[in-house]
């Protein structure tokens, strides 16, 4: 005849092994937070505050009429700056205060490179400046100098000022020309939106009239270049005429 004893657990007994139960959680939690705390504090400081991460080479591309070099300058990047803490607004805004950039990106390559892409203004036409030859790119901005008159680009004759109505009056044209006329093109003279004139090549000239309907001008100058003749007026497209003057 075997016996046996049964062993029982009072409710304070139980009560008391719950809370310490739950101390221990609160306790693990705790120090859960403290080393997730830590590691947050400790990455913030390598990307922020520290130069592990920082700035060593800034490199630049898109480049041909600037230099890298001065792309650098303007862009002011000092070495060492965390690439987290980096102001690329700021940068860009610089380097767009350069004439010839057209527009600029910025990106971070980690660990510790800026690479600068560069989009530069490209010249649609030229005007006189004293013995030099300006630069105008297609929105009428002048970006910059050259001493010899680039072969392609035709003269424009009309006031070089940002958005300047006679100017882009000008632009507009070439713009609407196919390559074929462009290509014949030596001058464009804009006394005002109403007066808009082209000297071709060969000492021809086009009465081009106002800065309306381009795109049905232009069609109607390249049929007309097929015929002999001094003089093209098309400012009047439906009714155009031809001189031999």
């Amino acid at each position: 005849m075997s016996t046996s004893t049964r062993v029982s657990t009072s409710m304070p007994e139980r009560v008391a092994e719950r809370d310490r139960s739950r101390r221990r959680t609160r306790l693990a939690v705790g120090l859960c937070l403290v080393v997730v705390a830590s590691l947050a504090a400790g990455t913030g400081w390598l990307l922020l505050g520290s130069s592990v991460f920082g700035v060593e080479t800034v490199d630049v591309t898109g480049t041909q009429r600037l230099g890298p070099d001065q792309v650098r300058d303007q862009a002011a990047i000092e070495r060492g700056t965390p690439l987290a803490r980096l102001d690329a607004d700021g940068i860009v805004e610089r380097l767009r205060e350069l004439p010839a950039v057209r527009a600029v990106e910025l990106t971070r390559d980690w660990p510790s490179t800026v690479v600068i892409r560069v989009t530069e203004r490209q010249p649609a036409a030229v005007q006189p400046r004293g013995r030099d030859w300006a630069l105008v790119d297609r929105t009428g901005v002048v970006f910059g100098t050259v001493a010899r008159r680039p072969r392609g680009l035709p003269r424009i004759s009309a006031p070089v000022t940002e958005g300047a109505p006679a100017l882009r009056a000008t632009l507009d044209v070439l713009d609407a020309l196919p390559p074929p006329v462009r290509d014949q093109v030596r001058e464009v003279r804009a006394a005002s939106l109403e007066r808009v004139t082209l000297r071709l090549s060969r000492g021809r000239t086009v009465e081009w009239g106002s800065a309306e309907r381009p795109d049905r001008k232009a069609a109607v100058l390249t049929v007309l270049l097929g015929r002999r003749a001094r003089v093209y007026d098309v400012s009047a497209p439906d009714s155009p005429t031809t001189t031999h003057r």
